[in-house]
């Protein structure tokens, strides 16, 4: 199967921006309670579970996007035919 530049692109900019998106809701969480605020990353499993949920989320929105790109450029050239 042929991969799209812009679904890499896409992917990438989605993981980068992901990660950095769990990391601020982690340390949301994790300060919720306390008087002060300390910057952290999870570590091990939950680590490895964040990065999954953003693995997939950035993939599957870049996969959506290129189809949704795709028909959109589809129904443009059917509709330069009538």
């Amino acid at each position: 199967m042929k991969v799209d530049k812009s679904v890499l692109i896409i992917t990438s900019v989605g993981l980068a921006i992901g990660f950095a998106e769990a990391l601020v809701y982690y340390n949301l969480g994790t300060n919720a309670k306390r008087d002060t605020f300390k910057f952290g990353v999870p570590k091990g499993k939950e680590l490895a579970k964040s990065m999954a949920v953003v693995a997939i989320t950035s993939g599957l929105t870049a996969l959506i996007s290129y189809q949704i790109e795709k028909t959109l450029e589809a129904n443009t050239v059917n509709l330069a035919t009538i």
